[in-house]
């Protein structure tokens, strides 16, 4: 028992020695903290200074060139819009002028119209006038040869009745008086 007791005994102070030289793996040592510390501010400070700074201002860049570029691209929207607006007037203002055009010619067609038919007609009452007189001037010859003839004609068959001379002029004169009335009647 004693020596059961003796080794109880040393197994004891060795459990306490091993127990004392046992370390928990979760908590770290002061040491340990010191150095993570001191190596998480140096990493602080080389991201904070050296590392983020060029990260940031490519960030800022980045940025910037898609402000500039949606800028552009509302600028060139306005622009666009611009053009539309100028092209759907000048089409427009090409439209009217068409129209114009075409309305300008139709007027001048119509009027070109009315004056040929005007000179047309000018030249056709002209011709009935031309033609009026012809054939007032037929007419006029045609009663002078007939009243000629038939004075002559009636004269001489009222001599024929008569069997004496009978004054031509006189005569004449009567029948041609008697023509000329029944001509003015027609």
């Amino acid at each position: 028992m004693v020596l059961l007791s003796t080794v109880l005994a040393a197994a004891a102070e060795a459990g306490d020695a091993v127990a004392e030289e046992t370390k928990n793996p979760i908590l770290p040592e002061i040491s340990e903290m010191f150095w993570a510390a001191l190596f998480f501010l140096a990493l602080w400070a080389l991201m904070k200074f050296v590392l983020l700074p060029p990260i940031l201002r490519t960030m800022n860049d980045r940025d910037a060139k898609v402000r500039d570029d949606h800028q552009a691209a509302e600028r060139a929207e306005v622009e666009r819009v611009t053009k539309l607006e100028q092209y759907e007037a000048g089409l427009a203002g090409a439209r009217a002028e068409a129209v114009r055009l075409i309305e300008d010619g139709r007027a001048e067609g119509e009027a070109q119209r009315r004056e040929a038919v005007a000179a047309a007609e000018a030249d056709v009452a002209a011709q009935r006038a031309a033609a009026a007189e012809e054939i007032a001037a037929a007419k006029a010859r045609a009663r002078a040869e007939l009243s000629g003839s038939l004075a002559d004609m009636a004269v001489g068959a009222a001599e024929a009745v008569v069997q004496k001379p009978i004054d031509r002029a006189a005569q004449t004169q009567v029948v041609e008086d008697y023509v000329n009335r029944a001509g003015a009647q027609n």
